[in-house]
């Protein structure tokens, strides 16, 4: 009998994908990771992010930057997804 070793963040990995739990594991680093890659100054007018199918909503508190962002909306989605490494968010709301 063969047993072939393997390390625990494999069988984790594994795991994950097989009781597909990596969509959730995604939507949830979309939301957290927000401030890390919008950087502080965005960060700082940002009430609120939720990621609902597959739309990542970023509520801002600044009617400017809300008008400046959503002409950007396809750079930070591409932005966002470049930074979980897969393809998560659709699209990005600015709210």
């Amino acid at each position: 009998m063969s047993h072939s070793a393997q390390s625990l963040s494999q069988v984790l990995a594994d795991v994950i994908v097989r009781y597909g739990y990596q969509d959730g594991i995604d939507a949830a680093r979309a939301v957290e990771d927000w401030p890390a890659v919008a950087g502080p100054a965005i960060a700082k007018v940002t009430d609120q992010v939720w990621l609902k199918d597959g739309v990542l909503n970023v509520k801002l508190n600044s009617a400017a930057w809300r008008h400046q962002l959503q002409f950007q909306r396809e750079a930070w989605r591409d932005r966002m997804n470049e930074h979980l490494g897969r393809v998560v968010v659709d699209e990005v709301a600015f709210r």
